[in-house]
């Protein structure tokens, strides 16, 4: 039995606007255990749980009521019944961003506190992370300071890997070729089918939470690998704005091809992932907030075509990151690939089915707003449609060293679009980054 707190989990400090699950009583709940047993149960290098159980996932793995996600404590708020799908909301903009140098500490915390989902449970961070807020602020004074080299030595930059898979590739300008909602087509529709076999775009995955918990049937929304654990998204893929609450676990796979015999040649699988989003995101949808960081090293170890759900990065690859300035971003040809849903793309237009799009933005259709309300936003000329969110939209650049960390990057992931004049991508900015680090096995 459950009780439905409506717009907080009150966690001794904070309330956070959300619709929780919280259990009256866990004699009788799902999977509740009814005898002492070990008091900590080891997940992965980077998760465990300790304390009592509260429920035993089918592979008899046991969920506990304080979870440590890289040494985070999260409390457990209940096991999240009837989720189901949702359609893609935009996210609120609010008109401008939220003014980080004025936000008090505490505040800021609040607004960063984690809130998780792992296997149809959610977690809350137990207390605000005051130092990643007073990190968040440092660096956007250096942003506004126009300190780019500082905030490099802050947040180097993390080259890309090729993976174990090798280094069959389509990169640079080898990559305009092609080859094969709150979304928007830009004229026409100029996106292309990428080759899922090869570098980056075997990197990029879909989200499916539609269909069968065993199948995926259509894209629910796109994420891309940027380390061999970790993989970025949008918030509003994962959280259901219009119930407020989180949407039904996903099925995923990194470089799926449904017109292929073998669609998902580097494996699928239903959960086994760790993901993240900033509490303030379910308090008010607001753009800013709009990112999510998904954690594989949740100790699944299920291997699928060689590929070890734990570590897929190790052998697809993963794009790196950095924090790109204004600049950078609008002086080089900008790459956006993901999984649209339904309908058609390309042109002549064939159904999208569930394959990697692309679709190329030249430097010159790339534009980062130039006062600091707006800046969070790459407004960009590459096509996209529902599915889409979450997209990689990366550029090619080596920001780490004089030839040696040349490659794929991570600049953004895309959001929403603008009634076809331009498309939108929430900037993988020095806070995105910080937060991201923060909940992450592999930084």
């Amino acid at each position: 039995m459950y009780q439905m707190l409506k717009g907080g989990l009150r966690n001794g400090a904070a309330v956070l606007g959300v619709t929780a699950l919280v259990p009256l009583a866990l004699a009788g709940s799902v999977a509740a255990a009814e005898a002492p047993m070990a008091q900590e149960s080891i997940f992965s290098d980077s998760l465990r749980f300790t304390g009592r159980v509260v429920a035993t996932l089918e592979d008899g793995r046991e969920i506990r009521e304080n979870a440590f996600l890289r040494g985070r404590l999260f409390h457990w708020k209940g096991r999240l019944e009837g989720l189901r799908p949702a359609p893609e909301e935009r996210p609120d903009g609010h008109g401008r961003r939220p003014d980080i140098a004025a936000m008090g500490v505490e505040e800021l915390a609040e607004a960063l506190r984690g809130v998780a989902m792992f296997q149809g449970h959610m977690f809350v961070e137990a207390k605000p992370p005051l130092a990643l807020a007073r990190k968040v602020k440092r660096l956007e004074r250096l942003r506004r300071e126009g300190g780019i080299e500082a905030l490099r030595r802050e947040l180097p930059a993390v080259p890309p890997s090729y993976g174990e898979a090798g280094r069959l590739e389509e990169e640079g300008e080898a990559e305009l070729a092609g080859g094969v909602s709150p979304q928007a087509v830009i004229g026409t529709d100029d996106r292309t089918v990428m080759n899922n076999l090869v570098y980056p775009h075997r990197a990029h995955i879909v989200f499916d939470n539609a269909g069968s918990r065993w199948v995926i049937e259509s894209s629910q929304g796109s994420g891309s690998l940027i380390g061999p654990s970790t993989a970025m998204s949008v918030a509003h893929v994962f959280w259901d704005e219009a119930r407020d609450t989180w949407e039904a676990t996903h099925r995923w796979a990194p470089g799926y091809d449904s017109a292929d015999a073998d669609p998902s040649p580097w494996g699928e699988w239903t959960g086994c992932y760790w993901v993240t989003i900033p509490s303030a995101y379910t308090n008010g949808n607001d753009e800013f907030y709009d990112y999510a960081v998904l954690d594989f090293d949740v100790g699944c170890n299920s291997v699928r075509n060689g590929v070890n759900s734990d570590r897929p990065g190790s052998t697809v690859g993963w794009l790196g990151h950095y924090t790109a300035s204004a600049s950078e971003i609008e002086s080089r040809t900008g790459y956006l690939r993901g999984y649209p849903g339904t309908g058609t793309c390309g042109n002549p237009g064939q159904s999208c089915g569930t394959r990697v799009w692309g679709d190329v933005s030249r430097s010159s259709e790339n534009n980062v707003p130039f006062w600091w309300w707006d800046d969070h936003r790459i407004e960009y000329q590459a096509d996209s449609s529902g599915g889409q969110s979450g997209s990689a939209f990366y550029h090619y650049a080596d920001p780490t060293c004089a030839g040696c960390g040349y490659g794929a990057y991570l600049v953004g992931m895309h959001f929403h679009g603008h009634g076809g004049s331009y498309n939108d991508a929430r900037r993988f900015d020095s806070t995105v980054l910080s937060f991201m680090r923060a909940y992450s096995s592999d930084y």
